[in-house]
């Protein structure tokens, strides 16, 4: 993937040569600032990039983020055709106020094949789904526990 940095940023590194996401940082010049349990926040990452044909930049949490911090990803798609900064959005899902710092690595992003398929309308379910399934309908624990 090609990128620019439009401030001053790390460059998006992967923890080891075999880590799926690349680790996005918080950018040198933004302001540090306090999340308070339920706010959210978006932050300019200082990139914008060229995602690779037939693919999406989709971001997700860092486990230790996640875990340590209680910040959540929000939507976070950025489609092949976008040319912008990306911005990461991220939420506190915790009780605790967390402080974002510049330089601190906030997100993952996975570069993933997307298949662009059309939708077509049909007159009933049974056009659907002409084959039942074990499952069937069943959602939440229908398979159990």
């Amino acid at each position: 993937m090609k990128i620019v940095k439009v401030r001053n940023v790390k460059t998006p590194t992967r923890g080891t040569g075999l880590s799926a996401g690349l680790d996005f940082y918080i950018p040198e010049d933004f302001e540090a600032k306090q999340i308070w349990p339920g706010e959210s926040i978006n932050i300019p990452s200082g990139i914008r990039a060229q995602i690779p044909r037939g693919c999406a930049l989709i971001m997700f949490n860092k486990s230790g983020i996640a875990t340590k911090h209680q910040l959540q990803v929000g939507a976070c798609v950025v489609d092949e055709d976008y040319q912008g900064e990306i911005h990461l959005h991220v939420m506190n899902v915790g009780k605790e106020v967390v402080i974002l710092k510049p330089g601190m690595k906030l997100v993952q992003g996975l570069v993933m094949p997307v298949f662009y398929t059309g939708v077509e309308v049909l007159e009933s379910e049974a056009e659907l789904f002409p084959q039942s399934t074990e499952r069937g309908a069943g959602g939440f624990g229908s398979t159990g526990e």
